[in-house]
């Protein structure tokens, strides 16, 4: 890795990886106990997991001896949960009927958990020792609060007892009650999923997991050093020094996505064109440094810079020094505005670019007669909108690539008045019925459709403000090339 001046290498550390817990390791949080209390005082008497849904529950101990503890409050919680219990111990299959407080007394605190965070990739255990940091992948992040299920069970048992007396109230035969019967629909496969995702499910299916009881050791019994011993890696004397440059280093530390991946091996043994064009497809709209170093050519291979610009001319437009790619190349398929139209109308608007620094998208829509939706998609994928002065390009102008080959940007210029007339020659067409087009032609043409100008790389407000009117019949006019903002932006 290059060092940097401002922040020098400390030291370097070996790193290893360790998997030996990595599917049974999880993290505990206690986000409502003190931090300053620890548990080394804590009894925990009884652990239990549910390894599909990764829900823990411990069963705390309390002291019922100490002075602190109130038996008679402790007794009336028991008997409100549980009632009068005359059976200690109940049988392994009446253990659901088994009293919440085996002793008659709350002696225990339920510590139930959750998992606040699903997505545990990028988290590790670390121990640092020896100057070696040794990591291990976790299964899960589980945060344990208090459970007061317990009150749950009072409730119960108080609707229970009431459904009790009003049925003992009731002695009478209940009278006969009409009968409707109802067909379920069938359930369609978005309703299915939509059920299977509901909270009443996930529930039912969390209820319907059995709880398996887990041992719990102490952390400074001989059970737990040895299973801290697996945190440890086993083979440290294979490591590999890190010399990689930086921007791989972070390549493969954090991998792009497998289509991009894809796709960038591609580039490497594609065509200089293929890569200009997926390149540019890709960005819209790019600088000639950035496209350049974006380039991949195979080892030994160098393309000279006029090999480049001249490739460059051929696939792409350029639009004040910023290279963007073919409207053709964009708009390949059909859809419910032809290809066609969508391609006239994106170099409609860029050839206003090249006369103006910023256009009105309203105007815009009202030059190319597209639906709305249409041409802020065109606007969007090659502008951003600037309140004080309106849709500009999404990034400023290479003013310096302009300087530095005039030659290049007038024959674009050329290209894009080209294009222009291409655009109004279409509507012209669209706008004048059949059978009188030949007869009134000339008469709209200084009427509707901007004819194109040089191009002018400043505009001042008041030459953005001018307007001209046509007034002989095949005069050629300036009314829609010198009011482009105010009529067509």
């Amino acid at each position: 890795m290059i060092e940097d001046d401002d922040d020098p290498v400390v030291d370097e550390i070996p790193i290893f990886l360790s998997q030996a817990l990595t599917d049974c390791l999880y993290v505990y949080q206690y986000p409502v106990r003190p931090a300053n209390k620890d548990w080394e005082s804590v009894h925990v008497a009884k652990a239990s997991f549910k390894p599909k849904n990764q829900i823990v529950r411990l069963e705390i101990s309390l002291d019922i001896d100490s002075d602190k503890y109130s038996a008679s409050k402790g007794e009336q919680i028991a008997i409100n949960t549980d009632g009068m219990q005359d059976l200690r111990f109940v049988r392994e299959k009446d253990r659901d009927k088994a009293p919440y407080f085996q002793n008659c007394v709350m002696d225990k605190i339920v510590y139930e958990s959750s998992m606040p965070c699903t997505d545990i990739d990028h988290y590790a255990v670390a121990i640092l020792q020896d100057k070696e940091l040794h990591l291990t992948p976790i299964k899960g992040i589980l945060q344990l609060r208090p459970s007061c299920s317990y009150f749950d069970k009072q409730d119960k048992k108080k609707h229970d007892k009431n459904k009790t007396d009003n049925s003992d109230d009731e002695e009478k035969e209940p009278e006969a009650q009409q009968v409707i019967v109802k067909f379920a629909r069938q359930e369609t496969e978005l309703a299915k999923k939509a059920r299977e995702k509901s909270y009443e499910t996930l529930i039912q299916k969390i209820n319907a997991e059995p709880w398996y009881n887990s041992l719990w050791k102490h952390s400074d019994s001989d059970h737990a050093d040895l299973e801290r011993l697996k945190l440890f890696s086993a083979t440290t004397s294979d490591g590999v020094t890190l010399n990689m440059p930086g921007r791989e280093y972070l390549r493969v530390l954090v991998p792009p996505p497998l289509h991009e991946e894809a796709d960038a091996k591609s580039e490497e043994i594609l065509p200089l064109v293929e890569q200009i064009k997926r390149l540019l497809i890709s960005a819209k709209l790019m600088t000639f440094n950035d496209l350049q170093a974006q380039l991949r050519f195979e080892e030994g291979v160098t393309v000279s810079e006029s090999t480049l610009l001249a490739t460059l001319g051929g696939v792409a437009c350029c639009v004040r020094g910023l290279w963007t790619p073919r409207s053709a190349d964009l708009y390949t398929r059909a859809g419910p505005v032809p290809p066609r139209l969508m391609c006239a109308a994106r170099d409609h608007v860029l050839y206003l670019f090249t006369q103006h620094p910023y256009v009105d998208r309203r105007k815009v829509a009202a030059a190319v007669r597209l639906p709305p939706e249409d041409v802020l998609e065109i606007m969007q994928s090659i502008t951003k909108y600037n309140p004080r002065t309106g849709w500009e390009l999404l990034i400023p102008a290479d003013i310096a690539f302009e300087a530095k080959y005039p030659d290049i940007i007038q024959r674009q210029n050329l290209y894009w008045e080209a294009r222009q007339r291409q655009f109004n020659e279409m509507q012209i067409g669209e706008n004048i019925p059949k059978r009188q087009r030949k007869k009134s032609q000339r008469d709209s043409v200084g009427s509707d459709i901007m004819s194109p100008k040089p191009r002018c790389n400043s505009v001042s407000d008041e030459d953005s403000g001018r307007k001209v009117k046509g007034k002989g019949v095949g005069k050629r006019t300036r009314n829609m090339s010198s009011s482009s903002v105010q009529d067509f932006t």
